[in-house]
This record gives structure tokens, C-alpha cells and sequence, in this order.
């Protein structure tokens, strides 16, 4: 199974099961649209796995610069569906992503994970990373 960058909005589409399994809060009827604008505006970029004509794995990234981390790729989302957990997908996307880091010069690449997400975490730190900091928020009522 190969990586490919994703950049058509039919590709995009194909995403959805393993975007929702992430994100089950988004909305299937805008989602879309939401990531274009990020393609866009935001120079967020997809990554994904595809197995038998169905993407199984995906890792949503950007570049960006941070006064604390330098030039960076952050990795916005990055889920394998269940059924393709165990194979080494995510891993293969994380080594993707630090490739394209090394390439570019850039100084790190950062993501966030849930605190009680331990099998993520398990992979992450595998994969070299270490914990630098605490990701706080506080959601705005609407």
C-alpha cells in the first residue's frame, strides 16, 4: 500500500469514512468544503492509504511557523480505520511526514493527541516523539 497526496476534491471524498472515524463531529454535509478552504488558506495538506480502492489511513497536516517550535509540520489528524489498525499504517505516515520535514530543513514535527488516546500515543512515541507541552482550549458557547 502506497502513500499519495491527496489533492482532488473526489479523492477528498473517499476520505470520509477514516476523516468521520476521527472526527465524528463534522458534519458530511460541509465537510468538504471545510477542507478546501484549509487546502487553500491554510496550506493544510492530505496524506493518505488506500486499500482496494477505499482509503484505510490518512494523516491531515500543515506547514507553519511557531515562535516556540520554529518551522514546523503540524499533523492535524491522523486516524487508520480499525479494520487496518496493527499493520504499521500510521507509522508509515508519521515516517512520511518527518521525510517531507527533513527535505523542506524544517525544525520539528508536532501534533496533539488526547490525553486517554494510549494506543495513539504508543505509536507516537515509537515513532520518536516526546512530551514538550500541555494543549489547552476553551471552547466558546455558541
Amino acid at each position: 500500500m502506497q502513500i499519495k497526496e491527496i489533492k482532488t476534491e473526489l479523492e477528498i471524498q473517499k476520505c470520509w469514512e477514516v476523516i468521520s472515524l476521527l472526527r465524528p463531529h463534522l458534519d458530511k454535509n460541509n465537510w468538504l468544503e471545510i477542507i478546501l478552504e484549509m487546502m487553500k488558506n491554510e496550506k493544510y495538506s492530505i496524506a493518505a492509504i488506500e486499500d482496494n480502492d477505499k482509503f484505510v489511513a490518512f494523516a491531515g497536516h500543515r506547514i507553519m511557523n511557531s515562535l516556540h517550535s520554529g518551522r514546523i509540520i503540524y499533523i492535524d489528524d491522523l486516524c487508520t480505520l480499525e479494520s487496518h489498525r496493527g499493520k504499521g499504517l500510521a507509522t508509515q505516515l508519521l515516517d512520511y511526514i518527518e521525510d517531507i520535514s527533513r527535505k523542506m530543513n524544517l525544525d520539528a514535527v508536532v501534533l496533539d493527541t488526547d490525553f486517554h488516546n494510549h494506543t495513539a500515543q504508543k505509536v507516537y512515541f515509537k515513532s520518536g516523539f516526546k512530551l514538550v507541552a500541555v494543549h489547552l482550549a476553551n471552547r466558546l458557547k455558541k
